[in-house]
């Protein structure tokens, strides 16, 4: 792609980077084995190590990056502040901590549960997802378990802005919070699948607050189906129909607790 242009800019080697003038050499890739191979070969090009940022840990840059979920995020925790509703956060399945610094940053006084197994999809989930011939999924790269090799709970932790306030539960949903008691007044449930979206509806929605709210991603996506599927058999179980609302990226779905 060298000599091509992406959204008007042009694509260079990265030795012509030397004949630019530049404040920042700025790393905007979430994998940390990337990351490291583009701070290697920025220092074996001499340019200085503190001109080398990788976005995805520097605050000063987050802002770069906050897209209509993330916008989503922020606007709830401001009007969740202002009315003084009390509770605290969490996020099950976190993968690299992506969205979950956000909630850690936009939700600063309250405690943030982060859920997962931090070693990819459990066994047992994925092999019933995988029964229910979903090509989309089945041909995705989520049906693969390399595709979360770069996770872990060090990985994770070093994005936190916050980190005093974390909690880690890591282990299989929902055996790994079952000694938690909290109210919640936002829980962001990203487990892609169907049997642990399903187990975190039963598990949060009759512990959040009233206006409380379960932001639910991949609702609309074609290749996590059982997102969708969860939602329609908790409100069966239950004999409710929950308010639910579009947030406008096409993807999630905002629950909320009346």
């Amino acid at each position: 792609m060298w000599g091509q242009r992406l959204l008007s800019f042009p694509i260079i080697r990265p030795e012509q980077i030397l004949e630019k003038e530049f404040d920042v050499l700025m790393i905007v890739v979430s994998s940390s084995c990337s990351v490291k191979q583009i701070k290697d070969y920025a220092l074996r090009l001499n340019i200085p190590k503190e001109k080398v940022i990788d976005v995805f840990l520097d605050v000063r840059f987050m802002d770069l990056f906050v897209d209509q979920r993330i916008s989503f995020m922020k606007g709830y925790a401001e009007w969740i502040n202002s009315r003084n509703i009390e509770g605290n956060v969490a996020e099950c399945g976190v993968f690299r901590g992506d969205s979950a610094k956000f909630i850690n940053r936009y939700f600063p006084n309250r405690k943030l549960y982060l859920c997962d197994t931090f070693e990819g999809f459990d066994y047992g989930d994925l092999q019933y997802e995988k029964g229910e011939n979903n090509q989309s999924f089945n041909q995705s790269k989520f049906a693969d378990q390399s595709f979360f090799a770069e996770t872990g709970v060090d990985f994770v932790m070093s994005k936190m802005i916050y980190p005093e306030k974390v909690v880690i539960k890591k282990g299989y949903f929902p055996d790994s919070v079952l000694d938690v008691k909290d109210r919640f007044c936002f829980v962001n449930l990203d487990m892609d699948l169907y049997i642990p979206m399903l187990n975190g509806l039963r598990f949060f929605l009759d512990k959040m607050v009233y206006n409380g709210c379960i932001l639910l991603h991949d609702y609309f996506s074609d290749v996590f189906t059982g997102v969708r599927q969860a939602v329609d058999m908790f409100e069966q179980e239950r004999g409710i129909n929950i308010i639910k609302t579009p947030i406008g990226d096409g993807c999630s779905m905002a629950l909320i607790r009346n």
